[in-house]
């Protein structure tokens, strides 16, 4: 008799999408303290608001039911330190004098990004439904100032 095959399981696609942002955030740190120009500016603020529009959607499935806490607490952890280490790389960074509100308002907005989304991991359901305003609030300046770089 012919055992069956085990099929690999693969992670939740969820968790492959934040881990390949938390690799772009945190390549997106390297050279810190390295002067940014509009392009790699942008670049800051097209990572950041991915990693707060992928928070909110984890905030809405935590909110809802539909994703366990242990997967929250752990996803939300990663996306944190993403963002933080975003907000340190854009803190430290140099410019020129017409990109620095726009790094100085990223930085506010990834350290509010990465606060949130460390509450997020031990959040109540109504918590963690205000986090997903938050984070799309956030997602959503972070694209206006992008935007304006473009």
């Amino acid at each position: 008799m012919a055992t069956p095959r085990r099929r690999k399981s693969l992670p939740p696609r969820p968790r492959v999408v934040g881990l390949a942002v938390v690799l772009v955030l945190l390549g997106g740190g390297c050279g810190s303290g390295a002067k940014l120009g509009a392009h790699a500016l942008s670049q800051q603020s097209k990572s950041l608001q991915s990693a707060a529009a992928e928070g909110a959607l984890l905030a809405q499935d935590a909110a809802s039911g539909r994703t366990t806490r242990v997967f929250t607490r752990e996803h939300s952890s990663e996306l944190s330190a993403a963002a933080s280490k975003t907000e340190s790389t854009l803190k430290a960074a140099t410019t020129e004098p017409a990109l620095e509100g726009a790094v100085r308002r990223l930085a506010v907005i990834a350290g509010q990004v990465g606060a949130d989304l460390e509450r997020l991991g031990s959040a109540s359901r109504d918590e963690a439904r205000a986090l997903a305003h938050e984070l799309e609030a956030a997602a959503e300046a972070s694209r206006k100032i992008g935007a304006g770089l473009e």
